[in-house]
């Protein structure tokens, strides 16, 4: 802003319930990768399947008496169908403490694989209906996680699918019926006609979802990303023990480059303040345009001295094109760090916001201020 901030102005700020507004830490973020981490309530929704299935599975091998399983004996079966059960709820369980994880994803993703391919292997019909659960294995996996694990699961299905066919025509010793051979085609142009349609379908919403998350104007991340995305950085402060700084920017007389060079010339302030940003962060960490003439930069792994002399850097060259374009403006930039001054967005968001009006108070414009911490913060 353009000058310090007055007591009632940074209680209103601190009240204000948008800016505090954070997304709910099982909204489903995009990893590294291309992998999408899926939501709570999808999660959810797919171990339920899987017991779903399960039971079907348990039904499918139990009540057809004139049938026996191919390889393994019946008790054996349903011992499997017990571990399975089991090992589903161990997943499950898992899925409650820590809900992104993308090694229990491919996990998960590879024992559903086995256990339609143990079902294909050993199912008592000629041409075995359980072949058709690989398409539900694959769309169920791909679609909830992206690409790579959709590609991964088409792969997995042919390989796992392969190899049930190879062993039930051992076991059998008779020629393939053509009725198999049709359903194996079937299922397979399925997959990869799946696997097409899902592509185009990520494309388009890969380009909403970056439009929806990027400010217009500086390329930056929105509110709305910087949200999504601290809880992330968060998420893995806390449970890691971790460290993480932010740094919070506010310009110093930017109602007077309006005024006095116009609009214009504003949005060129903007652009290249949010190009100083950019050019100053690293692969891990983040930086967004919070609204206005206000920025925010949260450091991945680093420390306040760090973040300090970021802080400084960014400070000297805003100077710099403020002479560059004869101009008369700055930047006040506080910052924190989690878990010190607070173990959550909303917390730390607090402590910085103090020390940025403390030091506009005390110092000026164009000072930098470190937040303080507060017992049980």
């Amino acid at each position: 802003m353009n000058s310090p901030r007055l007591p009632q102005e940074k209680g209103r700020r601190s009240g204000t319930e948008d800016r505090r507004k954070i997304v709910d830490r099982r909204t489903a973020p995009v990893g590294g990768g291309g992998v999408r981490h899926a939501t709570w309530s999808e999660q959810k929704v797919q171990f339920i399947t899987r017991y779903v299935f399960l039971a079907l599975g348990v039904l499918f091998f139990n009540l057809a008496p004139e049938f026996k399983p191919t390889w393994m004996s019946l008790w054996q079966i349903n011992a499997f169908f017990i571990v399975m059960a089991l090992i589903i709820a161990s997943i499950f369980w898992h899925a409650s403490r820590n809900l992104y994880c993308v090694s229990r994803y491919r996990f998960a993703m590879w024992l559903d694989i086995v256990a339609v391919s143990i079902c294909i292997a050993n199912d008592p019909y000629e041409i075995p209906p359980s072949l058709i659960v690989f398409i539900l294995v694959v769309l169920g996996n791909g679609m909830r996680y992206g690409m790579p694990f959709f590609a991964e699961a088409v792969i997995g299905s042919f390989l796992g699918g392969s190899v049930a066919l190879v062993l039930r025509q051992m076991h059998s010793g008779l020629q393939i019926p053509p009725g198999m051979v049709f359903l194996t085609v079937f299922s397979a142009i399925v997959l990869v006609y799946a696997y097409i349609l899902m592509g185009r379908i990520e494309n388009s919403r890969k380009q909403l979802e970056r439009s929806s998350n990027t400010d217009t104007l500086t390329g930056l991340m929105n509110r709305r990303a910087l949200l999504v995305a601290a809880e992330a950085l968060f998420d893995r402060v806390n449970q890691n023990d971790g460290r993480l700084v932010m740094l919070f920017a506010d310009m110093d007389r930017f109602k007077s480059v309006n005024d006095g060079a116009g609009h214009a010339m504003g949005d060129q302030v903007l652009q290249k303040l949010g190009d100083i940003l950019q050019d100053s962060i690293r692969g891990g960490d983040v930086a967004a345009r919070y609204g206005g003439d206000e920025f925010v930069v949260l450091l991945n792994d680093a420390s306040l001295d760090e973040g300090e002399q970021i802080a400084r850097r960014i400070q000297a060259l805003v100077q710099d094109f403020a002479r560059e374009q004869c101009l008369d403006f700055g930047v006040t930039i506080a910052l924190g760090e989690a878990p010190t001054h607070g173990t959550t967005i909303d917390a730390l968001m607090d402590r910085v916001d103090e020390a940025l009006y403390r030091s506009k108070s005390q110092r000026g414009a164009g000072g930098i201020g470190r937040a303080i911490a507060v017992s049980g913060s």
